[in-house]
């Protein structure tokens, strides 16, 4: 049975989601949709406005098939190292192609682009402006620009950057689908222009009836907020020594030093975030490195790829696809959470750090609970 990926976060589902979606399906006409969705945290280093299940069945009445997991520590990643995350779980569960939404769907660029960051002379070309100074994303982009040209001003759009680390990580036999991504990465809400951020800031500031419009599914249930555990993020940045901050992904160029710095005086996220921060280093770098800390994760916990398959939700195409996929995937393919205690024991763990951004956080064990939902 033909299958194509996707690599989402859905926080929340919006419009632009589901265009992309139907566009997925209009280009792959009978083949069954199947998302790699971030879990409870994300990769800008947040906490996601809901949890992983209900996005997952939004996700499946939004036009997908099959929704996986992709495990936290992928989730809480640079671009790269989160692209070939996804790209490995959707290989697993028996892709032929990924869909990914670009603002400029021109895939020899785009190749252009992948194979230039794979190349032997890219990291001579990248290190005269790292040492200038420039933060990584200029100093990428600079490298590009004298090894592919014009086309490396591409990167400087977040989905197309995306689009190239997804290149960058396919296997042969995955075709890639670039489709025209419509809507806002970020940036103010225009009709027609659904952004996942604005949603987020009305969603968190109360405004449900605001965002409704550009939501998928009515908003029902409970907003998550990392602001709920400021106080969480400084108790354990300043438990932790500079060389254990420097051991966790991203913690190098002086970050961790910043961060520990800024830790001792900050007396809330936003401070220690502008204290930590210089040009050379990204918010979401700094943010993901703060979320590491809190969350009590180790670089152990980030294994080369992931190793097993989670289902968080699929419809009755996505179910027949997994039994078809069964004898044949590489990895352990995980349903019934309360089964499988030990793969998911940091996953249990991590989800229950996330109640405590809830309004009224649940017991611990909400892992336990849930099962795949089953969509018709």
């Amino acid at each position: 049975m033909a299958a194509v990926g996707v690599v989402a976060e859905y926080n929340p589902l919006h419009t632009g989601h589901l265009r992309h979606l139907a566009l997925t399906r209009q280009a792959a006409p009978g083949a069954v949709v199947v998302v790699c969705l971030s879990g409870n945290w994300v990769q800008r280093g947040d906490c996601a406005v809901t949890d992983k299940w209900r996005r997952a069945a939004w996700a499946c009445r939004g036009g997908a098939d099959l929704v996986v997991e992709l495990p936290t520590p992928f989730a809480l990643s640079s671009a790269e190292t989160f692209a070939r995350a996804a790209v490995s779980l959707l290989d697993a569960a028996g892709v032929d192609r990924l869909s990914f939404g670009c603002e400029t769907p021109d895939l020899p660029a785009l190749t252009a682009l992948a194979a230039a960051l794979d190349s032997p002379g890219f990291a001579a070309a990248l290190r005269p402006h790292l040492d200038r100074g420039l933060s990584y994303p200029a100093a990428r982009e600079r490298a590009l620009a004298a090894l592919a040209g014009e086309a490396a001003g591409l990167v400087r759009r977040p989905n197309n950057n995306l689009a190239v680390e997804y290149l960058r990580a396919l296997p042969p036999h995955i075709a890639p689908l670039p489709i025209p991504r419509s809507g806002r990465h970020d940036g103010p809400l225009e009709p027609g222009c659904p952004s996942a951020s604005a949603l987020r800031r009305l969603l968190r500031g109360g405004e449900a009836e605001a965002a409704g419009p550009y939501l998928a599914q009515p908003w029902e249930g409970p907003v998550y907020d990392l602001a709920r555990l400021e106080r969480a993020v400084l108790c354990a940045l300043r438990q932790m020594d500079v060389p254990a901050l420097a051991a966790l992904p991203g913690g190098s160029d002086g970050l961790a030093q910043r961060l520990w710095r800024a830790a001792r005086t900050a007396p809330d996220l936003p401070t220690l975030l502008d204290r930590a921060g210089t040009r050379r280093l990204t918010l979401a770098r700094i943010r993901r490195l703060c979320l590491w800390a809190l969350l009590g994760l180790s670089p152990a916990d980030r294994p080369a790829a992931p190793t097993y398959l989670r289902v968080l939700a699929m419809t009755g195409a996505g179910a027949a696809h997994l039994a078809a996929l069964k004898g044949h995937c590489p990895l352990p393919i995980l349903t019934k959470s309360a089964r499988h205690r030990d793969a998911l024991a940091l996953e249990a763990r991590l989800t229950d750090l996330f109640s405590l951004c809830a309004p009224d956080p649940l017991p611990c064990g909400e892992e336990w609970r849930h099962s795949p939902a089953v969509l018709p």
